[in-house]
């Protein structure tokens, strides 16, 4: 496999690309969207909402060469039961193929350099399966709870 040469961009530069980001969560992740009550078209939605710049919510890509890699967004909010820390990273996903390649954490990094842009003074994330690549880059545990019939980590990073 050639070296890695990921190319990160804003989804609002690339929209037409919000329906296979539906696509790509509501396959990983239907099992949580079915307990929200939130159908494949809310996902897409909310993909779509993410086509933003300037502000939250802000979705980015990843390519490898025009091959979409991977994705990672900076949203206000990603857990209800938990409305108060704000903004949150969400929404990392990395394509199967090029998992355990270092996609996910060129990712996250572009995210944090976004949200120091954005001038955010810290983030937060969850995650049921991740907690130790995130504890590499630098996050910390806030809480363990039960959300959608799955344990998960709460985390928090400061920009």
């Amino acid at each position: 496999m050639p070296p890695l040469n990921i190319n990160i961009d804003y989804l609002a530069n690339h929209p037409e690309l919000a329906p296979e980001l539906g696509k790509l969560f509501y396959d990983e992740w239907h099992p949580i969207y079915d307990q929200r009550g939130q159908s494949f078209d809310d996902v897409v939605s909310t993909c779509r909402e993410r086509a933003n710049i300037g502000s939250l919510p802000l979705a980015l890509l990843g390519f490898q060469e025009e091959q979409l890699v991977g994705t990672v967004s900076l949203k206000v909010q990603d857990l209800e039961i938990r409305p108060e820390p704000t903004p949150w990273l969400a929404g990392l996903f990395v394509l199967p193929k090029w998992r355990r390649m270092g996609v996910a954490s060129i990712l996250i990094g572009r995210a944090i350099e976004e949200a120091r842009r954005l001038k955010l003074k810290r983030l937060y994330l969850w995650t049921t399966s991740a907690e130790s690549l995130y504890v590499k880059l630098g996050w910390s545990e806030m809480e363990r709870t039960d959300y959608c019939d799955q344990q998960l980590v709460i985390m928090r990073r400061q920009i």
